[in-house]
């Protein structure tokens, strides 16, 4: 009996032992306690035969406690060319607790808080469906490449350290340009914008959430544009999609684009008027640059921005400057019934081309 219990004893022991070691096991999201990382970031894409797409930034990674508390900051610009001109500022931001997610909403300038899925997440998700092919250095990190199709990965402990994307005529690149894992992460570098914090789910419709992830989501679509590419889940069965599905992408990344042209096109139309009526009555060049400061403005929120000052002005400059004005009234009102008809950012091109 005394050899009954110690064989008990012994097993009770071994399986208490054994919860609380499967205890302390837990996932982590990176495989390295802290770190701030920096980010250059580029990108292009041929939107339509007529229209080009480019992208050029900086991100920010920030994380401790192995990844539970993780701070995400991207920046920079988007501009097309070609037929639709436009020039927008991007502007990501979100951190995560272990039990929330906080997104900055800079458009409604506010802060947008949801709760963390519990489903457990690891570093080994980064990797899957990829190939680990050799290692390169990046930052003075060597790291391991993963390669999937279109998409190339070089991850240090969990961390990506370069990301690389080709996925119809769209090209994405994220790359680390400083890495620091022995620095402390102070209370600043986690602090949120501010903005107040309102918390929101599923069914919680009463906050401006419509357009408040836009950008963010412009800056996802980009990075993980070779994963489902449609609220139908488009799969792809081979490297070349059909042209239907090809404009559904390309309509989907340039939603926010076309959504703002939409609105300024009309607008740049009617200024153009204006300033066209206005430099008829001037006649120094004081008055013509207040005559033109409206439209030189809206010319650079297309991403047109010139050297429009006026230092001298008579006759023949008077007339060149009107005749030029004319012409982008002319050309605009060629197009406006067409642009106010298009449906997606491939009509619009089609219309501007």
């Amino acid at each position: 009996m005394a050899v009954w219990k110690y064989i008990q004893t012994l097993l009770l022991s071994l399986c208490i032992g054994s919860i609380t070691l499967h205890a302390k096991v837990k996932p982590h999201l990176y495989n390295i306690e802290k770190g701030i990382i920096y980010y250059d970031i580029t990108g292009s894409a041929q939107l339509t035969p007529e229209t080009n797409l480019t992208i050029e930034g900086m991100a920010k990674l920030g994380f401790k406690d192995w990844g539970n508390l993780k701070l995400e900051e991207e920046e920079g610009i988007v501009l097309t060319t070609g037929a639709i001109k436009h020039k927008q500022h991007v502007h990501r931001f979100e951190k995560q607790t272990a039990d929330s997610i906080i997104t900055a909403d800079y458009e409604n300038e506010q802060l947008l808080s949801r709760k963390k899925n519990k489903i457990s997440k690891d570093s080994t998700k980064e990797t899957d469906g990829l190939v680990k092919k050799g290692q390169e250095s990046i930052a003075g990190v060597v790291c391991d490449i993963w390669i999937g199709l279109d998409i190339q990965k070089c991850i240090y402990k969990g961390i990506v350290l370069k990301l690389e994307s080709h996925f119809l005529d769209v090209r994405y690149t994220r790359v680390a340009r400083k890495i620091d894992f022995n620095t402390e992460i102070s209370k600043d570098t986690c602090k949120l914008p501010d903005y107040p914090i309102h918390e929101f789910g599923l069914l919680n419709d009463n906050i401006k959430t419509k357009n408040a992830n836009k950008t963010e989501n412009f800056c996802k679509i980009l990075k993980n544009s070779v994963f489902d590419i449609s609220d139908q889940k488009i799969r792809r069965v081979s490297h070349k999609l059909e042209d239907k599905e090809r404009k559904k992408f390309i309509n989907r990344i340039g939603k926010d684009i076309f959504t703002k042209q939409k609105i300024l096109l009309p607008e740049l139309l009617s200024e153009l008027q204006k300033t066209r009526q206005c430099l008829y009555t001037v006649e120094n060049p004081f008055e013509a640059n207040q005559c033109i400061e409206q439209f030189s403005r809206m010319k650079e929120k297309l991403g047109t921005k010139e050297d429009d000052f006026i230092i001298l002005w008579d006759d023949q400059r008077k007339s060149k400057l009107i005749d030029k004005i004319e012409d982008e009234v002319t050309y605009l009102e060629s197009r406006i019934s067409c642009v106010k008809r298009a449906k997606n950012i491939t009509d619009l091109s089609r219309c501007m081309k």
